[in-house]
């Protein structure tokens, strides 16, 4: 497997401490356009194509473990849309919190026209009803997985314990869809040319699909896997250092990040424990097998699936920088 360096940055920045703490989430938007929020709740937007940075509105409340889904404007020509960031681990609210909880927040974000300057608005949001549940009163629960369905009319997340919900990104009203939760871990991909959507399987972590476009169904069961591909074999001496990462580059192409580190014993007795970390990326193709007309996915079905499986590369710290998040 090749071995791959980071470039030079093209920018560079850093959260204010608090504490002696200090993080910063980067959450993309559409193009090259990431939001970055710091451990305060504070924001900028860096456009990777300009090389530019904009201070924005901070968010409600800062996020200690924050995920995200953008969800682009209907019906809009230009890239408007609104970013929904939710706490991934949430706590328990009593019912008389209000109608809005600080642990859900859309962010409305306008991108410029020949009439109109960059905008934005920062929002509280109506929690899911587990949230104030009297049964969850003394428990975390996690969001296990998330995804945009429904044509982006909706945003669906799954919860361990909860069962699976679905929110209106309109009007901000959520319902819940089944005391099951999607078969994926993390963020899932919804591909328009395949009509699917793709995530890392909860039980074995490999790339999966699943059809998801019955979700507005009030008879919808919990969604089985179509298919699953392994696009690597780690060694056995590899051990899981976090959650993987899966990128959609569009049509069906994917990047997935898998975060390894391998332990040595060193020191004249051997006494020492050293964790040596690292990152592999692969590059994957999602294909039909049948490029014709008269096939399944042509016609909206699911028809047969391929994984073109593109070269890994290993990427090792040395001092020019450690790959922690794929985006």
């Amino acid at each position: 497997m090749d071995s791959i360096q980071l470039p030079s940055p093209i920018f560079n920045f850093q959260a204010s401490s608090v504490a002696h703490h200090w993080e910063i989430g980067c959450f993309p938007l559409r193009g090259r356009e990431v939001l970055c929020i710091d451990q305060n709740g504070c924001c900028f937007l860096f456009d990777g194509d300009t090389r530019n940075a904009v201070t924005m509105p901070g968010l409600c409340q800062p996020k200690r473990f924050p995920l995200s889904l953008f969800v682009p404007s209907i019906g809009v020509d230009n890239d408007s849309g609104s970013l929904f960031i939710m706490e991934s681990v949430v706590k328990p609210e009593s019912t008389s919190s209000g109608l809005r909880s600080d642990q859900f927040e859309a962010f409305v974000y306008r991108t410029p026209s020949p009439r109109r300057h960059l905008s934005s608005t920062c929002q509280s949001l109506p929690p899911p009803p587990f949230v104030r549940d009297p049964k969850f009163s003394n428990i975390r629960t996690k969001i296990t997985s998330y995804a945009v369905v429904s044509g982006g009319s909706e945003m669906c997340i799954s919860v361990e314990g909860a069962g699976t919900y679905c929110m209106d990104t309109v009007k901000h009203t959520w319902r819940h869809v089944g005391e099951w939760i999607l078969p994926f871990n993390g963020k899932v991909e919804y591909v328009p040319e395949l009509k699917l959507w793709f995530g890392l399987s909860a039980k074995t972590n490999h790339l999966a699909a699943a059809d998801l476009s019955a979700m507005d169904d009030d008879c919808f069961q919990q969604p089985e896997l179509l298919k699953t591909w392994m696009e690597l074999s780690p060694p056995k001496n590899w051990w899981d250092l976090s959650n993987s990462h899966l990128v959609s580059l569009g049509s069906g192409r994917f990047c997935i990040a898998r975060f390894f580190y391998t332990r040595h014993l060193m020191g004249y007795y051997y006494d020492q424990i050293v964790d040596n970390c690292f990152v592999v990326l692969i590059g994957v193709d999602v294909v039909p097998c049948v490029h014709d007309t008269s096939s399944g996915i042509a016609n909206g079905g699911t028809g047969d699936l391929r994984m073109i499986k593109y070269e890994s590369k290993l990427h090792v710290p040395n001092g020019s920088g450690e790959i922690e998040r794929v985006f």
